[in-house]
């Protein structure tokens, strides 16, 4: 293992957690975090700033993953609040048009098919299999796509698309190329430079809790004025009859943000970066790799493609009893993953070779194939 388990609560009990695709346990650590957003909270106006400060200092850390400025960083409710955020900034025309992947995420295909009501053509992109093809999805596009949503890691196969080939197919496009990094911030490296915008939740591979993170590429997109605004995402004249935009991300967050939520990310943030993003990365890979190569030998049907390049920290296999087997393993004190006819084994840095040894004797004995 990477991390020792017992920096992790309820990992202490001899239980394999195979799912943070799901979500991960959360640290020790957040007691202390709890502790300390409820000594703040009882402070009055000194504990209130005190909760943004924390924010700001979370969004050094989230610099540090994702290669863009503190300042272009937003902290909001969920992953799919920023699709919402970045949809409603696009003054959308009868004609125009929007592409996503047939086996991307609801946060994202949900939004897109949403927009049909407003005239946008929603090209639904047909996957080859189980799998998403960069250029099927710039195939798609044209001069009048709009917007292009894709998971960096597919959450439902652990596919890891490559956005760099995104990036540049569409450079010079007027399409926003928004990246849900759900499953790939903290586990595998991001880069927030290729996209328009990169969104990600925080309960997943970022060990936090029920939140979200919106970071906005202004060298990409100079021009982003979301439609849903609060008191906290600009400033009025003082008769309170004009609104400016904040000239940072800050214009995505229309109030607070869930402070308690704030503290928590931040203690996970310093937690894995004081791993180092690379070094989880390489043990997810390695461990990764030993676990898709134990299940292709029980002659189970992988849907998480092979090469390093192609995944992260989700391994994935069709099942005809998804949900069924989830519950047994769960029953053996084996956390898995299930849903849409596959089961998603997830690994990070707290896992070891005994986890994946556990998960293969299991499915020995259970004769699963």
């Amino acid at each position: 293992m990477l991390a020792p388990k017992s920096d992790f609560i309820g990992l202490d009990d001899g239980r394999v957690h195979l799912a943070t695709g799901g979500q991960p346990p959360l640290l020790k650590a957040h007691r202390a975090a709890f502790e300390a957003y409820a000594a703040d909270k009882a402070s009055g106006a000194e504990g209130y700033q005190r909760h943004w400060r924390v924010g700001l200092e979370a969004k050094e850390l989230l610099a540090g993953m994702t290669g863009l400025p503190a300042a272009d960083h937003a902290l909001i409710g969920s992953t799919s609040e920023g699709v919402g955020r970045v949809l409603s900034a696009i003054d959308w025309r009868p004609g125009d048009n929007v592409v996503v992947s047939e086996k991307d995420y609801p946060s994202g295909r949900h939004s897109m098919l949403r927009l049909q009501a407003r005239g946008v053509e929603a090209r639904v992109v047909p996957a080859r299999g189980w799998r998403i093809e960069p250029e099927d999805l710039l195939a798609a596009s044209d001069g009048r796509t709009r917007a292009l949503y894709v998971s960096q890691v597919t959450s439902l196969t652990g596919q890891r698309v490559d956005v760099a080939s995104l990036s540049a197919g569409l450079d010079g496009a007027d399409t926003m190329l928004i990246v849900d990094a759900s499953h790939a911030l903290g586990v595998v490296p991001v880069d927030g430079r290729l996209a328009d915008f990169t969104i990600a939740s925080c309960y997943k591979y970022l060990c936090a809790t029920q939140s979200g993170i919106l970071a906005w590429n202004r060298a990409r997109r100079p021009v982003f004025e979301p439609l849903s605004v609060g008191w906290a995402s600009g400033s009025d004249a003082p008769d309170g009859s004009a609104y400016a935009p904040h000239d940072d991300a800050r214009r995505a967050q229309a109030g607070n943000p869930n402070h308690l939520d704030v503290y928590l990310l931040k203690t996970s943030l310093d937690y894995l970066l004081g791993y180092g993003i690379p070094a989880i990365a390489a043990h997810a890979d390695s461990l990764g790799g030993r676990l898709r190569q134990g299940l292709v030998a029980r002659g189970l049907e992988l849907i998480t493609p092979e090469p390093s390049a192609e995944r992260a920290g989700n391994i994935a296999f069709a099942h005809a009893d998804d949900a069924g087997l989830v519950r047994r393993a769960a029953a053996a004190g084996i956390h898995l993953w299930d849903g849409n006819g596959r089961v998603r084994c997830s690994v990070h840095l707290f896992n070891d070779q005994g986890d994946v040894d556990r998960l293969l004797a299991w499915l020995e004995a259970e004769g699963v194939r």
